[in-house]
C-alpha cells in the first residue's frame, strides 16, 4: 500500500487556528521606524489573512520621520515619490500574544514598494540582508543587547526613587508589581530575562535577557524596549531609553554582546580552545569594527544627545580601543578561551535602534573578515586619555560625515538606506540648532537641554 500522504497546513491557515486557540481579537501589524520606535496598525483578527496575503497599506515615509514624527525631506521615500504608501507584509514567525494587552497579538512586518520591491532603507531589512551575507561566509550571528533605562512618574516626570543605590534590594523592588509585570510579560513572549536590578541613577533600571541567533536577537531587543514602555505606561510611569536624559546623572547604555558560530558545527569561532587568545576570525571581526568605528558611531549614537555619554571615567568609551575584561575601552573581550567568548561592543547608547546596531556591526565585521583587518594593540590599562588611538566623534555631524565617507560601510548598508538615514539625521541636527542657542558651543555636551528631553524622552 502507498504511504499515507500528510497534508501540510498552509502558514496562514495555521495562523488563523492559533488566533482562535489563543482567543485573539486584534492583531498589530508592527514595524520599526529608523529610530527603533514601534509604528503599527491594529487589525481585527478576521482581516488578518487578507492583509497578510495582499499587504497592508502603510505610509512609506514613516521611515523618514524624526523622533516626533516630523517629516525629513530628501530621504528618497517621501516628497521625492509623492508621499506614497508602502505595503507591509508580516513575518509570520514573529507572531506572539501580548500578555499586557487585551486579547491582542503582534506580528512584525517589513515595508515594500507598491510594485513589490522591498524597501531596503527599512532597518530590519538591512540587518537581514547582512545576516544573509554572513551565512555565505559559513557563520551565524549569536548576540544579545544589554539595556539601561529610566523610569519617571508619567504626570510629574519625577523618578520613583532617589540616589544611585545600584543593586540595592530596596531599589530593585521599588514597585514589585511593575517590575514583575515586565519580567513575566517578557518571558511570556520569548524574551528570556536573566537579571533585573536598579542601576546607577535615580529611577534607573537594568534588565538583561538571553542572547539569540540571527535576526531574533534584534527582534527581541525591539520588543523589549517598546514592551517596557507600554507596560510602564499602563502603570502610571514613563520608561525612557534616551541616552543621556539628565546632565548630572548616568547615561543609558546599550552594550551589544556578540559572537560568530560556525554554521555547520555550531561552535563558537571566537573560542581559541587552547591559549585564551583571539582566534583569526575574532581578530579580523574586531579589527573591522575598530577600523570603521567612527562611521559606526552614527548608528550606535544616532542622536545629538548621545555624544554626551562619551565622557572620561564614565564607564562609557571615548575611543576605539579594545581590551580583555576592560570596561574603559570601546570593544571589550569577554570569556576568552571559553565557549562563551564574545565581543562586547560598548559604543551604542540606549537610544540606538537594535536593528541598525546589528547591521552596522555586521557591515564592519564582514569588511574585517574580507580584508583580514588586524586590530591595534590591546589596551591593558585605562583607555581614557590615551594618545595614538582613534577618538570617538563628539558630535553627530562628525559621525555622519564619516559614514558618508566610508565606502565599504556605505556599500554594505546600501545607498538607499544611507541616503534616508543621513537625511533624517541632518534634519534632526537642524531642529536642534534652531531650538538650542548654544548648540555650536564647546559646552553643548556638558548640559542636557529641555528640547532634547521633549524630542527624545518619551519615544526613545
Amino acid at each position: 500500500m502507498p504511504a499515507r500522504q500528510t497534508r501540510k497546513t498552509d502558514p496562514l491557515t495555521a495562523l488563523e487556528k492559533r488566533l482562535s486557540a489563543d482567543g485573539i481579537e486584534f492583531v498589530r501589524f508592527e514595524q520599526t521606524d529608523t529610530h527603533g520606535i514601534s509604528r503599527s496598525k491594529t487589525i481585527p483578527a478576521r482581516h488578518v489573512r487578507r492583509f497578510a496575503e495582499g499587504g497592508l497599506n502603510f505610509l512609506l515615509g514613516q521611515l523618514g520621520f524624526d523622533a516626533q514624527a516630523g517629516v525629513a525631506l530628501g530621504t528618497g521615500y517621501l516628497e521625492d515619490l509623492g508621499f506614497p504608501d508602502s505595503r507591509i507584509f508580516p513575518d509570520l514567525s514573529t507572531y506572539t500574544v501580548l500578555p499586557w494587552a487585551d486579547k491582542t497579538a503582534r506580528i512584525l512586518c517589513e515595508p515594500h514598494f507598491q510594485d513589490g520591491r522591498p524597501a531596503m532603507a527599512a532597518p530590519r531589512a538591512v540587518a537581514r540582508k547582512l545576516l544573509g551575507e554572513l551565512e555565505g561566509w559559513g557563520y551565524r550571528l549569536f548576540s544579545g543587547f544589554e539595556y539601561e533605562f529610566y523610569l519617571v512618574n508619567r504626570e510629574t516626570r519625577q523618578p520613583p526613587f532617589p540616589g544611585i543605590q545600584i543593586f540595592a534590594t530596596l531599589r530593585n523592588n521599588f514597585d514589585e508589581s511593575l517590575v514583575y509585570q515586565i519580567l513575566r510579560g517578557m518571558s511570556a513572549i520569548g524574551v528570556d530575562i536573566i537579571t533585573s536590578n536598579a542601576e546607577y541613577g535615580p529611577g534607573q533600571m537594568e534588565i538583561n535577557f538571553a542572547p539569540a541567533s540571527g535576526i531574533a536577537a534584534a527582534d527581541q531587543a525591539f520588543t523589549f524596549k517598546n514592551g517596557v514602555k507600554e507596560i510602564a505606561q499602563r502603570n502610571g510611569y514613563m520608561a525612557s531609553f534616551m541616552t543621556k536624559p539628565y546632565g548630572d546623572q548616568s547615561a543609558n547604555g546599550c552594550h551589544y554582546h556578540h559572537s560568530l558560530l560556525e554554521a555547520k558545527t555550531g561552535r563558537n569561532s571566537f573560542n581559541s580552545r587552547k591559549d585564551g587568545k583571539l582566534t583569526d576570525v575574532a581578530r579580523w571581526w574586531l579589527g573591522g569594527q575598530i577600523a570603521h568605528a567612527t562611521a559606526l558611531t552614527a548608528l550606535a549614537a544616532p542622536t545629538v544627545n548621545c555624544y554626551k555619554r562619551y565622557k572620561l571615567w564614565s564607564f562609557a568609551p571615548t575611543n576605539a580601543t579594545w581590551g580583555n575584561e576592560n570596561r574603559s575601552v570601546g570593544f571589550r573581550m569577554k570569556n576568552l578561551g571559553g565557549e562563551s567568548a564574545h565581543i562586547e561592543n560598548r559604543l551604542p547608547g540606549g537610544a540606538s535602534n537594535p536593528y541598525l546596531v546589528m547591521a552596522g556591526v555586521l557591515a564592519a565585521g564582514l569588511d574585517g573578515l574580507q580584508n583580514k583587518t588586524e586590530p591595534p594593540a590591546e589596551t591593558s590599562g585605562i583607555a581614557y586619555g590615551l594618545t595614538g588611538v582613534t577618538d570617538l566623534p563628539t558630535r553627530l555631524e562628525k559621525s555622519l560625515d564619516a559614514l558618508e565617507a566610508d565606502s565599504p560601510l556605505r556599500a554594505a548598508l546600501g545607498e538607499e538606506f544611507v541616503k534616508l538615514f543621513v537625511a533624517v539625521k541632518r534634519h534632526e541636527i537642524a531642529k536642534a540648532k534652531a531650538a538650542i542657542p548654544d548648540y555650536d558651543s564647546p559646552d553643548f555636551n556638558n548640559t542636557v537641554h529641555e528640547w532634547e528631553r521633549s524630542e527624545y524622552f518619551e519615544f526613545l
